[in-house]
This record gives C-alpha cells, structure tokens and sequence, in this order.
C-alpha cells in the first residue's frame, strides 16, 4: 500500500488539523511537539493550533511517541514507544 499508518490527532473529543499518512518508505513515524516535519517520517503537532488549548493537553503534546510497524501481529500500527522530552 501507498501508506501504512494514518494519524488523526484531537484534543478534547475534537480533530485539529488534517488526518497525517505515514508512506509505506517510512517504517517508523514520530509524533512529537515540535514545529518543524522534516519528511513523511514525523508529524509535528506544534504546528497545530487550537484556541481551546488547555494546559494539560499541552504538557501532553511535549511528550514524544514512536510508532513503528509490527510485521508480527499483521498490523502496523500495533506497538509504541513512549520518551520523555
């Protein structure tokens, strides 16, 4: 397929921003705070502005996901890893 992984990001039971595909030539995807999505490879969500944002949702948005494919279960989007930034 043309993309494995699809990422759709909400705060508070509401999507900001457009659903983000992960390329099938990216076996893993960071999620992380920052502003700058350097290829396929990483969704940014500093980017992303909400007028709503609560505080706890940002200190949430500080935190770094990874996800990476788990060929052994048949579904890519199975295992994370979580790191403290």
């Amino acid at each position: 397929p043309e993309y494995w992984c699809s990422i759709a990001y909400f705060e508070m039971d509401v999507q900001v921003g457009e659903t983000f595909k992960v390329p099938s030539s990216c076996p893993i995807v960071t999620v992380d705070g920052y502003v700058d999505p350097s290829g396929g490879d990483r969704f940014c969500l500093g980017q992303l502005s909400n007028v709503h944002r609560t505080e706890a949702i940002e200190r949430a948005r500080a935190t770094t996901w990874t996800e990476r494919p788990d060929a052994r279960r048949g579904t890519p989007c199975t295992r994370f890893t979580r790191v403290h930034t």
